[in-house]
């Protein structure tokens, strides 16, 4: 949209006069008689006249043309003052306003009658004006590069200060946002990782070099905390538009920490890079370097600046969930950029909000699931330092029952949907337990997205979703006697079964030993029928144990039998005649040992009614009906074949030395018995309607 904006206006732009006069005079002019402007000078009050623009501006700024000049600290400071007295600004909020707007006498006129814009529980106050874009920063809690962000839990203590926690607001009404970052280098290594992000997946350089910005980016101010003492600063944000924000530090060479804390605590650093680039507008266009052209247009932008959040009467929305509202149904909810992550990642933050605000989760429970502390820090706050049981408890708490309605109304004000359902909630918890994955960060990995795809698949279980088990925090071992325990009494998919397969699945998905399923797999059943299947079969029970125990030691999970004796799974491949060097075999073998073992088949769906004339013949019903049964059989005997390739330790076969257990050797038995009893009758009617049918001499 950026681009085509940017190539509509080329036919604005015309010689033989200068494209930066001609933009700049266009900017000036937009900035007087912009449809918001609606307050004019006769119909102000006389508190309201604008002052002359001699005793407004520094004369030592050098500044020609129609760029607006650099603002003197005076006008700074009325426009300051009026924003504290309008809206009850504190100083800093309004200070971050006023020093980058580029003309504070205007700005001062639109705070007496601010745009009110209409959000779930409230009213966001606004004004349009041009700001200096060194004078902005990208916004800290950016979720469009969250798919890239290394969380704590998923290093150990090893990341570099990043991410920041997301930004928050006080209730009732108010006018900034506020972030608790640890220190100012946990702030600076957060947002240089931002600009490396937007830099590498979504500039516009090209654009904003030959044009500017055209479109407003929406900016609120940002109240930076710092546990270690250090005194707070006030800077305004960009909520949306980081990536045009980032594209104009570039162009004027300037970094995060600049914005955020150099330009704050050095204002006469601040105004003379204004002056510096400003300047060039009075240099002749030929006498221009490319360079100073670039860096006139990326001076300014145009902005919709947040002055206040009114919440409606009764209302405990506040501003952080306003603005991202505006910013949600921007990119989560089409017309979307933003990849599956980062919308995920928006719609996360939003649940965690409401979880803890309607008390049903601690301000520390936030923090552990958002992924924010170490496995060293979790531990010592009594959480598991384990990703498995963090992922559970995650999963848990978002679906459990008394839960769904809080999730699913943050999910619903951050995407604006008429109606959530707990198959919404899933992909919501499954990306906040990715964040302990350490994979999902690799920018070159190439399987997160498969990853994330199976895990969502696997917690769509019915099981899960029931709610009728919770984490326990036992061991793989004691998982495993408890959920046998069930099977054996007939409790199917019983408390301890559903939480060892949640945390036995969680390695079996990471490590991409269980996939989603695919053209190729011999099961087209989802994930969520490969989750009930396994939690139903003590064979299933005991490699989700085994998956726990060694995915926690940092071991890949492995194919083991109903004994636990690993699987070879070059005997296997040959057993059912794949060929082990072959691709699709070295990449999903293990799925495919999986889905062939525990012979896991898709529900079959429904038949939808055809019309008359195109109603299927019984006749070819039957036939299908017949191949479906040739087909199982035929694996049936690859999968009874496969039980003689494992070789033994004293003879040549181990079923040979261990057999099979007599009650489910029996069992299987009695079943084949009887489908062999009505194929033997089926053979038998064949032969019957044959006589009776065929005429005879």
């Amino acid at each position: 949209m950026q681009h085509a904006m940017n190539i509509a206006m080329d036919g604005v732009i015309t010689p033989p006069e200068s494209p930066i006069v001609a933009i700049t005079r266009d900017r000036a002019h937009a900035m007087v008689t912009t449809p918001t402007d609606i307050t004019s000078p006769e119909t102000a009050s006389s508190d309201d006249v604008i002052d002359a623009e001699a005793d407004d501006y520094d004369v030592s700024a050098v500044s020609t043309a129609d760029l607006p000049k650099v603002p003197k600290a005076a006008a700074a400071k009325r426009l300051t003052d009026a924003l504290m007295a309008q809206f009850g600004h504190s100083e800093g909020a309004a200070r971050a306003i006023a020093r980058a707007v580029t003309r504070p006498e205007d700005a001062r006129k639109r705070v007496q009658l601010p745009v009110e814009e209409r959000v779930p529980g409230g009213t966001l106050l606004t004004i349009s004006s041009w700001v200096w874009s060194p004078a902005v920063s990208t916004f800290p809690d950016n979720m469009r590069e969250a798919v890239r962000r290394k969380y704590p839990f998923a290093l150990d203590g090893t990341a570099d200060h990043t991410p920041l926690p997301p930004v928050q607001s006080d209730g009732g009404p108010t006018t900034e946002l506020k972030l608790k970052a640890a220190r100012r280098e946990a702030v600076v290594a957060s947002l240089n990782n931002s600009a490396t992000f937007l830099k590498n997946h979504n500039p516009y350089d090209e654009s904003v070099r030959t044009h500017g910005v055209l479109r407003e980016v929406l900016v609120v101010p940002v109240r930076f905390e710092h546990k270690d003492g250090s005194r707070p600063h006030w800077i305004l944000a960009a909520a949306d538009g980081s990536s045009r924000t980032a594209t104009t530090h570039r162009i004027l060479n300037i970094a995060p920490s600049d914005v955020v804390y150099g330009y704050n605590d050095d204002d006469h650093a601040f105004r003379t890079l204004l002056g510096r680039v400003a300047s060039a507008s009075g240099v002749p266009l030929g006498e221009l370097s490319e360079q100073q052209r670039q860096e006139l247009r990326a001076l300014t932008m145009p902005a919709k600046i947040i002055v206040g959040f009114r919440p409606d009467p009764g209302s405990t929305k506040t501003l952080a969930e306003a603005v991202r509202f505006i910013v949600g149904i921007t990119h989560v909810e089409p017309p979307t950029q933003w990849d599956t992550a980062s919308k995920l990642d928006a719609q996360a933050e939003a649940v965690l909000e409401d979880l803890f605000h309607h008390g049903r989760i601690s301000e520390e429970d936030a923090g552990y699931f958002a992924g924010l502390m170490s496995p060293s820090e979790a531990e010592q706050r009594l959480y598991s330092r384990y990703a498995d049981a963090r992922a559970a408890a995650i999963v848990f708490t978002l679906l459990t029952p008394k839960n769904r309605r809080v999730s699913a109304s943050a999910i619903r004000r951050v995407t604006a949907r008429a109606r959530i359902h707990v198959r919404d909630i899933v992909p919501v918890a499954a990306e906040l337990a990715l964040r302990g994955w350490p994979g999902r960060a690799d920018p070159s990995a190439t399987r997160v997205d498969g990853v994330r795809s199976a895990l969502q698949r696997l917690l769509m279980s019915s099981d899960i979703a029931r709610g009728d088990w919770s984490p326990t925090g036992r061991t793989p071992e004691a998982l495993l006697a408890a959920a046998i325990g069930e099977l054996r009494a007939q409790e199917l998919g019983g408390p301890a079964a559903v939480e060892l397969g949640v945390l036995g699945g969680w390695h079996l998905v990471v490590s991409g030993f269980m996939q989603r399923e695919l053209k190729e797999s011999p099961s087209k059943a989802g994930l969520n029928k490969v989750f009930d299947t396994l939690i139903r079969t003590e064979h299933g029970l005991r490699l989700l144990a085994d998956a726990m125990a060694r995915g926690r030691r940092n071991e890949r999970p492995r194919a083991i039998n109903e004994d636990g004796v690993p699987v070879d799974l070059h005997h296997y491949a040959e057993s059912v005649g794949l060929q082990a060097h072959r691709p699709y075999f070295a990449e999903h073998g293990e799925d495919d040992w999986l889905r062939r073992t525990f012979m896991i088949e898709a529900r079959p769906k429904p038949e939808e009614p055809l019309d008359e004339e195109q109603t299927v013949p019984p006749e070819t019903q039957l036939e299908g009906a017949k191949g479906a049964v040739q087909l199982a059989v035929s694996r049936l005997e690859d999968a009874l074949r496969a039980v003689t390739f494992v070789e033994g330790y004293v003879r040549p076969r181990l079923i040979d030395e261990v057999g099979w257990r007599t009650e489910e050797a029996a069992s299987l038995a009695g079943r084949l018995e009887e489908a062999a009893r009505a194929l033997h009758r089926y053979g038998w009617l064949f032969q019957e309607t044959r006589e009776v049918s065929e005429p005879t001499d």
